[in-house]
């Protein structure tokens, strides 16, 4: 969705404010609804099932943009597919660690797959756009979704690891020095990504790139992702996290710095 779904709401002839509310709701539904269906995981140990029920009812919530297309009309889709979208990926991430027990390094392994669906999706999507309308989009999500739906009861159980900090209140945590740091940092960034996820797309075609150009321009950078996460492991021994981070968030200085 992040590529093209801002140039389909600008198809619909809505302006950047509300193109910009309709895309915050991905986000705004994040901060919410994870803490809800992480909690319903913790208390039913049931991690998996939260997964499929909440990607059927993405699923089901979805369809509602083939019904209307007027902001208030969207916004309430949208902001209702997200909460249940929201639950999924927090949930399979922790469910493949536990999975993997202690060999997370494989990790590396398994996420790029991940990336490289990205990449497919909207590599053909960005041919597909050049010579069909971006009112196709919908219906290329709604096929993805039910294949989400489908495939999510493929994915085995694990069983949950409890910490020795599990019973803390969550603010013994997140008042440590180091831990607030690490969250305003993550917040700086994600607020430079989510004008870049919006309104990115849109600024190449106003200025005449083609929509595979775009899709390529997306897909170079996932397929930088790809790498980091292949080499991961190899640096992890040598370079600790935090250098690791703070040479992430200087490349993402200069990598904004060159689109400016």
């Amino acid at each position: 969705m992040s590529p093209f779904w801002g140039l389909y709401l600008q198809s619909l002839a809505f302006n950047a404010f509300e193109i910009g509310i309709l895309m915050s709701l991905l986000q705004v539904m994040r901060i919410f609804a994870p803490n809800l269906w992480g909690w319903m995981a913790d208390h039913t140990g049931r991690r998996v099932m939260i997964v499929q029920l909440a990607a059927i009812g993405s699923l089901l919530s979805y369809l509602g943009v083939f019904f209307g297309s007027g902001f208030a009309w969207l916004f309430a889709v949208m902001g209702t597919m997200s909460f249940f979208w929201s639950a999924s990926l927090p949930l399979v991430e922790a469910t493949t660690l536990s999975y993997l027990g202690e060999h997370t390094y494989r990790y590396g392994r398994i996420r790029p797959w991940g990336s490289v669906g990205f990449v497919f999706a909207i590599v053909a999507l960005g041919y597909w756009f050049d010579v069909r309308p971006i009112a196709d989009l919908p219906w290329a999500v709604l096929g993805f979704k039910v294949g989400i739906a489908v495939l999510a009861r493929r994915i085995p159980e694990a069983t949950i690891i409890v910490h020795d900090s599990a019973h803390l209140p969550v603010w013994h945590i997140m008042r440590r020095p180091e831990v607030m740091a690490l969250i305003g940092a993550c917040f700086l960034m994600s607020a430079a990504y989510g004008a870049y996820y919006t309104f990115y797309s849109i600024d190449l075609v106003d200025n005449g790139y083609s929509k595979s150009s775009v899709s390529w321009l997306w897909a170079l950078g996932i397929v930088c992702e790809i790498g980091v996460f292949m080499w991961l492991p190899r640096w992890l021994s040598k370079v600790s996290m935090a250098r690791i981070f703070l040479t992430t968030f200087a490349i993402a200085v200069l990598r904004f710095s060159i689109i400016a």
